[in-house]
């Protein structure tokens, strides 16, 4: 399974106002369903990605874990009109969740508006 995100800033060891444990870069993404999470950038990609970059993050689970854990590392950059149409696909699913959650709430008031 993968989640598409949009790159906000890119956290690069070598940065001068990074200081870092190791040489990995990280991701600050805002996902399509509005999360905000910051992941680990796979070490081929680095050099490549930009910050406005439409990214995959792999969403698979680890092998040999007793409870499924998603990997959360960003393995595919996409661009141009195919980073368009993922993402545009995305929100509007998004928006449907969205409307849903929202009747929902505003059904769930009105059955307990007799509670004043």
């Amino acid at each position: 399974m993968y989640h598409p995100g949009k790159v906000i800033k890119l956290i690069r060891a070598k940065e001068p106002d990074v200081i870092s444990s190791d040489g990995a870069t990280q991701a600050m993404l805002r996902m399509w369903d509005e999360n905000l999470l910051t992941l680990f950038v796979d070490p081929k990609l680095a050099m490549r990605i930009k910050e406005g970059d439409t990214v995959l993050v792999d969403y698979r689970p680890l092998p040999d874990m007793r409870v499924p854990v998603p990997r959360q590392v960003v393995s595919k950059v996409i661009k141009g009109a195919k980073a368009e149409a993922v993402w545009k696909e995305y929100q509007l699913v998004f928006e449907r969740i969205r409307r849903s959650q929202q009747a929902a709430a505003h059904q769930a008031a009105q059955q307990q508006a007799y509670i004043q």
